[in-house]
């Protein structure tokens, strides 16, 4: 007696995780000053990014987007106000006191920016960073809180083949979520 088994299992399509490699962060972003901001002794008019790269490149900013400022004919305005997308040499601020004078520094805690770079309509990078408040205490015993960005991720999803990744918003929150 011959007894023949034969089985199938159904296989549902996973999607595949994108390919990421971590770089510079300076290849996508610059924060020319990051020494402990603050209002009361900064220069700038808070934490400056700079987006990089050539005139085809564009950046989708997100995060606690009530903070993030932009400076627009001489005077700041809300970032949110005209939209989240950047070109490449564009310059943003992190400012938790824009647009309410009456936030208490120690009231602000950890603020995030989620920076998406995007080529020909693809994702080819991603930026997380963090900020953080110190407390500081001055030499007649006063004292206050600076900030500071940390960059937390940095990674480029390149080109497979020659032909770039498709990187859905779940792929970008999942690798968030597993940097946080």
């Amino acid at each position: 007696m011959l007894l023949i088994v034969s089985g199938c299992a159904l296989k549902t399509k996973e999607e595949a995780k994108p390919k990421s490699v971590s770089v510079p962060a300076d290849e996508m972003i610059s924060i020319p000053w990051n020494e402990g901001w603050s209002l009361a002794i900064s220069i700038t008019p808070g934490i400056p990014v700079e987006l990089r790269g050539n005139d085809e490149v564009m950046y989708e900013i997100s995060g606690d987007m009530s903070y993030l400022c932009v400076k627009s004919e001489g005077k700041l305005e809300s970032m949110s106000k005209g939209g989240n997308s950047k070109k490449a040499g564009g310059r943003f601020y992190w400012n938790p006191f824009f647009g309410d004078s009456q936030v208490q520094p120690a009231d602000i805690g950890t603020s995030w920016i989620r920076i998406v770079r995007m080529q020909e309509g693809y994702t080819t990078g991603f930026v997380l960073i963090k900020i953080l408040s110190s407390p500081i205490t001055t030499a007649d015993g006063g004292g206050g809180m600076t900030f500071k960005a940390d960059i937390i991720a940095s990674l480029e999803f390149p080109r497979q083949e020659g032909v770039y990744q498709t990187i859905s918003d779940e792929n970008l929150k999942e690798i968030e979520s597993a940097t946080k």
